[in-house]
């Protein structure tokens, strides 16, 4: 019923579906990644990007909190493609600054500055947050930050500076959980950041 659409919402982490159903019902919001894609799962298969990372073996499949622990202690990636998986995939178009076989780098659509650039990898493998990285994630990681240090030369923030950001989980801001480092420069840059 409606009641499970909302949970559902909630479960991908698309506010905008959450608040429309949960509206219907009476359900509160907390807050949660802006961009994402609604979609239906099979029973069983979890999508939330804030599931905990200890496992429970007692989990059924029907048991959505056990089988989230369960998939996050094997750090299988089961979300939902988020809006960078169909910019790379190409079925969102997007201003590229730099790819190669690992990552895509594109400007942001909401820039914070005014070179604004988002560096992400091409498969994100689990990498939903950098909290979730893995030693398997290292080569890919570094290379991430490769990327990001060369597209600052590509847009000549070198000389005078600019900032690199990783938002990570619900207080971090990250507002897609697929991993992405911002690479921000053209003005001067404020300390302590937001």
């Amino acid at each position: 019923g409606e009641f499970s659409e909302a949970r559902e919402a909630m479960r991908v982490g698309c506010v905008r579906g959450f608040r429309a159903v949960s509206q219907r019902v009476g359900v509160g919001s907390r807050g949660g990644p802006r961009l994402c894609g609604l979609r239906r799962q099979p029973p069983g298969v979890l999508v939330s990007p804030w599931s905990s990372t200890r496992a429970m073996s007692s989990a059924s499949p029907t048991d959505e909190v056990g089988a989230a622990h369960a998939a996050a202690s094997f750090g299988v990636d089961t979300a939902a493609p988020t809006i960078f998986d169909k910019i790379v995939a190409g079925d969102i178009p997007a201003d590229v600054v730099y790819q190669d076989d690992l990552a895509f780098a594109f400007r942001d659509i909401n820039p914070q500055a005014p070179t604004h650039v988002l560096v992400i990898p091409k498969q994100r493998s689990g990498l939903t947050q950098l909290t979730r990285a893995t030693a398997e994630h290292k080569h890919l990681l570094g290379h991430l930050m490769w990327v990001a240090s060369e597209v600052a030369r590509i847009e000549g923030l070198d000389s005078a500076g600019c900032r690199f950001v990783v938002n990570d989980g619900k207080h971090g801001a990250q507002s897609v959980y697929h991993l992405h480092i911002h690479v921000l420069g053209g003005r001067q840059m404020n300390w302590p950041p937001g």
